[in-house]
């Protein structure tokens, strides 16, 4: 039965790559106003994605062959861009907003605080990775599985852990 998915699986990918359709896998939920998105390519939404614009104003910015696995989560209050080629793991969430806490008002009466995110292209973000407002995610960079994004990450490199830290930079050689 695994081999049949994966079979499935791989004729999935062909077929993506080569033609210029958007591919939809199964209970894609899209929620609020996405009047400001632009989706500039081909683009892969395996099952269970969740795409979500909690105010009118946030701009959603997915570029050219771009992959969301199963269960990805992108949450846009004011701003995030994605770049060209960006694969994001399974059960992967970006979320340009966050709650800010005090011990003098409760969680209904403080703001939350927005950010933008920017991921750059060739990006590769590893399974159940969490990316927080305020990242920065340089081209050709590599982010480890289970790592949390809370700042910047230099181009040609390999980031991971939580908070993600370089752990390599990749040169010509790596390819």
């Amino acid at each position: 039965m695994r081999a049949i998915g994966y079979i499935i699986r791989a004729l999935r990918f062909y077929y993506f790559f080569k033609t210029n359709n958007i591919l939809i896998g199964k209970n894609l939920i899209i929620r609020g106003g996405l009047s400001k998105t632009d989706i500039r390519g081909k683009i892969l939404i395996y099952d269970n994605v969740i795409i979500e614009a909690h105010a009118s104003e946030a701009k959603l910015t997915i570029g050219a062959n771009c992959v969301l696995s199963y269960g990805v989560i992108v949450s846009c209050s004011h701003e995030i861009s994605i770049g060209d080629d960006v694969w994001i793991g399974e059960y992967s969430s970006i979320r340009d907003s966050t709650h800010t806490f005090s011990v003098h008002k409760t969680l209904k009466e403080t703001t939350d605080r927005k950010d933008s995110i920017v991921i750059g292209n060739n990006v590769w973000i590893g399974k159940n990775t969490l990316i927080l407002p305020g990242a920065r995610i340089g081209n050709n960079v590599i982010i480890g599985a289970n790592s949390m994004v809370n700042g910047d990450c230099e181009d040609n490199s390999v980031y991971a852990g939580t908070p993600a830290a370089l752990k390599k930079r990749l040169d010509s050689a790596d390819s």
